[in-house]
């Protein structure tokens, strides 16, 4: 972790948490393994996003949870690009903003299809989570 010292010569009030990696263990490790490649799709990839408001002790890794449950085998991807708090989202809470990326190989995805993945990890996360949907 970041010192306190450091971050506030930057103004930034969050902790920051910091990677050293040896790229070269990292690249002995992988000259065992075989690689492949895999065709590009000809289908697009379709995006989209969501904001949830929870409460601030959720954590990302809950949200996670919920998207493996769901079982969504044409979702390839999520990613978290957001988090906010203010006293305006409610005392305790937080939004958090998620990306997802849904792909089918076979063929372009409609708008009803994706409508209906994301209609059931609005579900799960309204029932495991308590989530709200930021508009």
């Amino acid at each position: 972790m970041v010192a306190s010292s450091k971050r506030e010569q930057f103004g930034i009030k969050a902790p920051v948490y910091f990677i050293d990696l040896d790229f070269g263990t990292l690249i002995s490790l992988k000259e065992n393994k075989k690689i492949t490649y895999k065709e590009v799709s000809k289908y697009p990839t379709v995006y989209r996003d969501l904001a949830l408001v929870l409460d601030s002790n959720v954590h990302y890794e809950q949200i996670q949870e919920v998207i493996r449950k769901t079982n969504l085998p044409l979702l390839k991807s999520t990613r978290l690009f957001d988090v906010f708090e203010n006293e305006k989202l409610g005392k305790g809470k937080k939004s958090m903003a998620i990306n997802f990326a849904f792909l089918d190989e076979q063929k372009t995805l409609t708008d009803k299809e994706i409508d209906q993945m994301m209609t059931k990890l609005i579900s799960g996360f309204e029932k495991q989570l308590q989530a709200e949907i930021r508009k």
